[in-house]
């Protein structure tokens, strides 16, 4: 048997490496996967919070591999946990033998799965857990042009506000009708609000993992003060302390506005929405942002 039937009998025998869509560059990642690292750090938190950003200050340190070519995260603890391997999962990463130190990803999205951190602590128990929190306001209202950009709502943003609220207070009074599928899409699209109930979202993860595993920003911060929170988080790496580069918001332009722009009585709505939900979080991770 020649090479060519070698290599196609192995890749039907060993159909995670996805013999129909075959890379070499995949399958060699596979191949050597137990010389690869597993992330050193995650970014849990949250989505439209400027993660994309953050991943590019990060990989301004020449020992760090943060995010990858055309994604930020692998999505493995939220999307195919049960579908794919510890070892398929270590292939997305550096090799020890490379000049980095530290690697991580940034999904965005881990923080509000339910099951994402009993299962990141079964696999990485003493990982770094990082969080952007981005004002809840702002955060839904840019989730919602997301969703508009992309096709998936229609509704103006004070309609699907409205229609939220009703699916919200219909499980809070009928526990019973909770879908429990926890597929990662029941948790993105239409929770424009639900992503901004970051306290309730992190209660969860607290459980799971110890205080001094976490470090939590805002979005606001980082645009005023980058420097020296990205440097903050080099030292809780334990690496040196870089001069970084100013860099601009990535995917801003999704955010731009398709519908009408936020009328202030929604607005006001919101504030007061979120003003508890604002300050549990505070007394929780003992930092308050001026939001």
């Amino acid at each position: 048997m020649g090479i060519k039937g070698s290599a196609r009998k192995f890749l039907l025998q060993n159909k995670q490496i996805n013999p129909y869509r075959f890379s070499w560059d995949s399958t060699f990642r596979y191949l050597t996967n137990s010389i690869r690292f597993l992330p050193h750090f995650l970014i849990i938190g949250t989505s439209k919070a400027g993660k994309y950003s953050v991943l590019s200050y990060l990989n301004q340190h020449h020992e760090i591999s943060a995010g990858f070519k055309d994604h930020a995260g692998v999505h493995y603890f939220d999307g195919s946990f049960e579908i794919n391997s510890i070892s398929w999962y270590r292939s997305h990463f550096p090799t020890k033998i490379s000049k980095f130190k530290i690697v991580g990803e940034a999904p965005g999205t881990y923080l509000t799965n339910p099951s994402a951190p009993t299962r990141i602590k079964k696999v990485l128990p003493n990982v770094k857990l990082i969080n952007f929190f981005r004002n809840p306001v702002n955060r839904a209202y840019s989730a919602y042009n997301h969703a508009v950009r992309y096709g998936w709502e229609h509704s103006s943003f004070e309609n699907a506000i409205e229609a939220e609220i009703e699916r919200m207070n219909l499980l809070k009074d009928n526990s019973d009708m909770k879908i429990n599928n926890e597929n990662s899409v029941n948790y993105l699209q239409f929770s424009y609000l639900r992503h901004g109930l970051y306290a309730d979202n992190l209660e969860n993860w607290f459980d799971e993992f110890e205080e001094n595993q976490f470090r939590h920003y805002s979005t606001e911060e980082l645009d005023d003060n980058y420097d020296e929170i990205m440097n903050s988080l080099f030292t809780f790496f334990g690496i040196k302390n870089i001069e970084l580069t100013k860099v601009k918001r990535k995917n801003v332009g999704v955010e731009k506005v398709l519908h009408e722009p936020m009328k202030e009585k929604i607005r006001e709505f919101l504030i007061d929405f979120y003003k508890p939900h604002n300050e549990k979080l505070f007394r929780m991770i003992k930092k308050e942002f001026q939001w």
